[in-house]
């Protein structure tokens, strides 16, 4: 009895060895990973139960104004572009490097998810002679033959409705240029759903001079996309830029307002102006039309007609053009707005100061900003307590089979033990 008693003693040493150096580590890493998973979720809920404190209101307003800073720089640039124009020598080959040394990158999706493509600047650079006539034009798809070129002098002609950028620039001193509205195809809001995007343009020009005294004018079509590139991927709340669609009806973007009210860019690009079928403009939203226009999504928005919806508008519109910045919060039909506006200091052309080009809006709905973060929450939470039960029961299998595994080995290696000493293995042992 006393070498069984021994032999039963070795086994339980061996058994207990194993267990301590397979199945313990295991216990104590699988304890390790449950309070982390813990820890990790209850860091996840903090992160995202968020209030849109003063100090984010603050960083809010100030990334406002960088992004319009951002616009007005990249017209002050587009400004240099046209007095090169005026001193390019006029031939394709000119053009056409101009053109292509001229591009940006722009966010769009494809086949392989959202990417950044390299987009031309300007679709288009013309030299059109002292009368009006288009002489030489070079756009992104080539040379443009003459038997196309019009007769600008009429803005009957214009591309988009009447054109008057000849005539503007004709008048204009060396050195001076025009800029123009965005112009372009109105997109609804069933060409929006079907994923179209609106592809304004903004007509530069200025006067070209050589020993005769004026010789003519040449014109840039600005691809307005560059400009809405600033907004479009802004979500207030959010840092950096966001590459899914923003969604109007969260309440929570950026947009662009022109220094005549006018919506630029917006997340809802049917408020954007632009002409109709019938190469007009389309009707601007009132109190009157609204309800009607807003449900066909075949409108214009200006902020300066829409006091009767949200009064602020036009208030902040008129600090803007003073050349104010800033923000608001007020109560909207029992909801809470938060609103920062940033005057754009771009003052070429036409967009003489105080005014500027515009301003830049960031808009959040307080209330729901908070709900979506209680909701983010809850399903951080219930996805916190799967991944615990699941890592529980991986755990314990885990344990279970290395158990059965540490018994196996200690048996097998306190069977070899026991041979190599000439005793009978356990079970076989006589007294």
């Amino acid at each position: 009895m006393e070498k069984e008693a021994k032999t039963n003693f070795s086994f339980a040493s061996v058994a207990l060895s194993f267990f301590i150096l397979i199945v313990l580590p295991l216990t104590i890493t699988g304890v390790i990973i449950s309070k982390g998973v813990i820890r990790v979720g209850e860091e996840a809920t903090q992160a995202n139960l968020r209030i849109l404190d003063d100090n984010q209101k603050l960083s809010i307003a100030g990334r406002a104004q960088n992004i319009a800073d951002a616009v007005a720089q990249f017209l002050a640039d587009r400004e240099k572009d046209i007095r090169i124009a005026s001193i390019l020598p006029r031939d394709e080959q000119s053009y056409t490097t101009f053109l292509k040394s001229n591009t940006r990158g722009v966010i769009q999706s494809s086949n392989v998810g959202i990417v950044k493509i390299p987009l031309p600047v300007y679709r288009e650079i013309t030299f059109l002679d002292k009368t009006g006539m288009e002489a030489l034009k070079v756009t992104v798809d080539g040379v443009v033959q003459k038997g196309l070129l019009k007769d600008m002098s009429n803005p009957a002609n214009g591309e988009y409705g009447e054109e008057d950028y000849f005539l503007k620039a004709r008048e204009l001193s060396p050195g001076e240029f025009y800029m123009g509205p965005v112009v372009g195809g109105h997109l609804s809001k069933q060409d929006l759903e079907a994923g179209k995007q609106f592809a304004g343009i903004v007509r530069m020009a200025a006067p070209v001079f050589d020993s005769t005294g004026f010789a003519g004018v040449v014109e840039l079509s600005l691809d307005f996309r560059h400009v809405m590139e600033f907004t479009d991927h802004i979500v207030p709340t959010e840092p950096g830029m966001v590459f899914a669609k923003v969604n109007p009806d969260d309440m929570n973007y950026t947009f662009l307002v022109g220094r005549d009210g006018a919506i630029l860019s917006h997340p809802a690009q049917y408020l954007i102006g632009g002409l109709g079928a019938d190469k007009k403009p389309v009707p601007v939203m009132e109190d009157k039309n609204y309800d009607e226009l807003i449900k066909a999504g075949e409108g214009s928005m200006n902020v300066l007609n829409m006091g009767f919806m949200d009064e602020n508008l036009p208030k902040i519109h008129a600090l803007a053009a003073s050349g104010k910045s800033g923000s608001f919060t007020y109560t909207l039909d029992n909801k809470r707005i938060f609103m920062a506006y940033a005057h754009i200091p771009f003052y070429g052309s036409v967009y003489s100061k105080p005014e500027g080009y515009g301003w830049v809006g960031m808009m959040v709905d307080i209330d729901k900003y908070h709900k979506l973060s209680e909701d983010k929450v809850k399903d951080i939470q219930l996805k916190v307590e799967r991944w615990q039960k699941s890592s529980i029961v991986v755990v314990f299998v885990s344990l279970f089979l290395l158990f059965v595994i540490a018994l196996i080995l200690a048996r097998g290696l306190y069977r070899s033990i026991q041979k190599r000493d000439g005793k009978t293995p356990l079970g076989d042992y006589e007294d």
